[in-house]
């Protein structure tokens, strides 16, 4: 973000183009999110990458790493960021409850950063912004650590499946480290997400870049996966 001013910068093989962010920080440039796994597209930035980004951005300039997604993520593609900036000056770490911990309408997460970088956040912070309801929710959920892996894992399973389906299909899309899938359909996106409608399944449509896509239940994915086959079959005649 520059003077205040939102700046996009575009992927590169469905991944945010690290390079490219570095070089569009300008002396105006206050804030810089990134997404590690990226939404929409569910693709991982290595632990490499991030090195490098972070020690090229200036001190002066906050880096909030967004890990919404950590828990379904491999480690091996997915650098934990705590561990890696837990003593750089300029970069918070965004975590929530919403996705692995189940607790979406709660809305309940957190920020971890320098004790400087926190005190600046809380003055902007709305006031009682997070429930008493949901801060022991959040405090059950942290115990419950083998029941979060339990269904981490199921989401996983289910991801490698409706990935591969697809791509036997002749669908192209990235390895997902979130959970959701990325289908970059450009031009059909629009069309795709209309025939998952027709067909009684709702997705996500990025028109003329392709559709985010939750892994669900069993069931669900496979209601998702019913109308992708003869709408590839129609795409690709």
């Amino acid at each position: 973000m520059a003077g205040g001013v939102p700046v996009q910068v575009p992927l590169r093989d469905h991944v945010q183009d690290l390079p490219a962010m570095a070089a569009a920080v300008t002396p105006r440039t206050r804030l810089v999110f990134v997404c590690n796994p990226n939404n929409p597209t569910s693709t991982p930035v290595g632990e490499a990458a991030l090195r490098a980004f972070v020690d090229q951005v200036p001190e002066d300039v906050l880096i909030a790493v967004d890990e919404a997604y950590h828990e379904y993520a491999d480690p091996s593609a997915v650098p934990d960021a705590l561990a890696l900036f837990g003593d750089r000056p300029n970069v918070v770490v965004l975590r929530t409850f919403s996705k692995a911990y189940a607790l979406a309408g709660l809305r309940v997460g957190y920020c971890v950063g320098p004790p400087e970088i926190i005190a600046q956040v809380r003055k902007t912070q709305t006031p009682f912004s997070v429930s008493a309801l949901a801060q022991e929710a959040a405090v059950a959920a942290l115990r419950e650590h083998e029941e979060v892996d339990r269904r981490v894992a199921l989401t996983v399973k289910e991801r490698d499946r409706v990935t591969g389906e697809p791509q036997a299909l002749g669908y192209d899309l990235p390895p997902s480290q979130a959970n959701f899938l990325w289908l970059p359909l450009g031009q059909d996106s629009a069309p795709f997400a209309d025939h998952c409608h027709g067909n009684g399944v709702i997705v996500r449509a990025f028109p003329g870049e392709g559709v985010r896509v939750t892994v669900g239940l069993p069931e669900e994915n496979s209601a998702f996966l019913a109308p992708a086959a003869p709408f590839r079959a129609t795409t690709a005649d």
